[in-house]
C-alpha cells in the first residue's frame, strides 16, 4: 500500500489550527459532520491526519488497502475507475463529503483511485482513529454512521439514475 504522505506531494496541516481559523461552525455544517458533538470534530481534527493536496495529486489509488477515508473540508477531489484502459471519472466529491468509506468498511481493496481535482484540504481518518472514537464517544460514532450512511444513500441513488439513463440512451459508437 502506498500511503497519501508517501506520494511526496501531500503537505501536513494543523487541524486545531485550521478549527480555529475557519471556526467550529464551518465544520458542523459538513455533511459527514452533521449533529457531531463539538467534541467529537474537535477530536476528530486533532487526532486526524489534516493535509492539504495540490490539483492533480493522489489521494489513493485502485488496489491499495482501504484502510482508511477522506472527508473534504476544502476544494474538490474526484472518485476514477478505470475500464478498458480509460480512466472515468464517476463523481466529484465536495466540501463535508467523504470518499473511500465503502472499501474501508466492507475490508476490500480499492477499487478506484481519488485524485484533487483543484487545491483541496482533506481529513484522513484511519481505521485505528474511527475505532477510537467509537470507543470515546459511542453517541456521535452512532451520529457519524448514520452520516456516512446517508451519503452512501445519495451515492446509490446517483449511480441509480445513471444507470436508468444509460439504460434508456446508450451511447452507440
Amino acid at each position: 500500500m502506498v500511503a497519501a504522505e508517501e506520494y511526496g506531494f501531500m503537505k501536513d496541516l494543523d487541524g486545531r489550527g485550521l478549527m480555529a481559523e475557519s471556526g467550529l461552525d464551518y465544520f458542523k455544517s459538513a455533511s459527514t459532520f452533521g449533529a457531531l458533538s463539538d467534541e467529537a470534530i474537535r477530536y476528530l481534527l486533532s487526532h486526524g491526519q489534516v493535509y492539504a493536496v495540490e490539483s492533480g495529486e493522489p489521494v489513493f489509488t485502485e488496489g491499495e488497502r482501504g484502510d482508511f477515508f477522506v472527508v473534504v473540508l476544502q476544494g474538490k477531489v474526484g472518485y476514477y475507475r478505470e475500464s478498458e484502459g480509460r480512466r472515468v471519472l464517476i463523481r466529484e466529491v465536495t466540501f463535508g463529503q467523504e470518499v473511500g468509506y465503502v472499501s474501508m468498511i466492507g475490508l476490500f481493496c480499492r477499487q478506484g483511485s481519488v485524485s484533487a481535482l483543484e487545491p483541496s484540504i482533506l481529513l484522513r481518518i484511519s481505521t485505528d482513529l474511527f475505532y477510537q472514537l467509537h470507543i470515546d464517544y459511542p453517541s456521535d460514532f452512532g451520529i457519524l454512521m448514520l452520516n456516512l450512511s446517508r451519503e452512501l444513500a445519495r451515492t446509490i441513488s446517483g449511480i441509480n439514475d445513471k444507470l436508468v439513463e444509460v439504460s434508456l440512451h446508450p451511447k452507440t459508437d
